[in-house]
């Protein structure tokens, strides 16, 4: 009986494809990026000027600026990445350093990927029967940085388990070995050496709390008002609901449309400015502590 030889694909041949395919997609993914980039500037960059960026919007949002949009989504995101990252790195030190029970562990698990499923819109239903009318917060920018908050946490949670997961077990080992405490150990030795991970969930979770509408639908922005917010307790403009009611709802959509690509341009760059602050301090931290 005869056997048909079986001839084999060479594994660099593989290798080769699999890197050529993933360098492609990787082009594709920039090239995308680079596309919008240059769109939103070709059409909005006309529009841009220090006194879009300050002056008040006038004659319903067809003329003036987008201060008080733009110091309200600041604001709101310093509220809710700053409630968020304290609560989701505690939270994520727990189940990676402190918890002894492996099940709590994975309930817990559990009911973070549950969260990370539910949709926005969800969470300004909830935000707004919690923190607006259950706490009388009302329509504020702290209602709205708690909701985002809430929303951000699923993220942040498991990005500081897994960045406190990483750090070498050796280390820890050796710390407690010279006479440090658990707590001693976690502060001077794994959340330094964490902190590079963590500021990179930190972008991420920045980056999708700047561009959601939903939420701040139900618990901070309103429609149109010309004032710069003067605490956290007042509702204000922010900017993904100000493009929207550009596309949407504006009398002449002509004379708006450049003013809602100038927003949007806006908005892109502000999230590249959070994650490139990120970076930069990521970058600087890896150096001091060789990781």
């Amino acid at each position: 009986m005869r056997y048909k030889a079986v001839t084999f694909v060479p594994k660099r041949w593989v290798e080769g494809l699999s890197t050529a395919l993933i360098t492609l997609i990787s082009w594709v993914a920039l090239g995308a990026l680079g596309g919008v980039i240059a769109f939103l500037l070709y059409k909005g960059a006309g529009v841009l000027s220090w006194a879009f960026f300050t002056d008040l919007p006038r004659r319903g949002m067809q003329s003036g600026g987008i201060g008080p949009a733009l110091v309200g989504s600041i604001y709101v995101t310093l509220v809710a990445i700053g409630v968020g990252s304290l609560v989701g790195t505690a939270a994520g030190a727990y189940m990676s350093e402190f918890a002894t029970r492996r099940r709590i562990v994975r309930f817990l698990e559990f009911l973070i990927n549950t969260l990370a499923g539910i949709p926005s819109v969800v969470y300004g239903l909830f935000g707004l029967a919690l923190f607006v009318v259950a706490l009388g917060l009302g329509a504020s920018i702290l209602a709205g940085g708690l909701t985002l908050a809430l929303l951000s946490l699923p993220l942040l949670i498991r990005n500081a388990q897994e960045a406190f997961g990483a750090v070498p077990k050796a280390l820890k080992e050796a710390s407690i070995g010279l006479g440090a405490s658990e707590l001693q150990t976690f502060f001077r030795i794994t959340l330094p050496i964490a902190l590079p991970r963590l500021l990179t969930g930190l972008a991420l979770a920045t980056g999708r709390v700047l561009g959601e509408t939903a939420p701040i639908l139900f618990t901070a922005a309103v429609y149109y008002l010309p004032t710069y917010p003067k605490g956290l307790l007042e509702p204000t403009m922010l900017l993904p609901y100000h493009l929207y009611v550009l596309v949407t709802s504006g009398v002449d959509v002509r004379q708006t449309y450049p003013m809602a690509f100038g927003t949007a341009l806006t908005l892109l760059g502000l999230t590249l400015a959070f994650t490139g602050l990120a970076a930069y301090l990521r970058f600087r931290l890896k150096r001091r502590y060789r990781v």
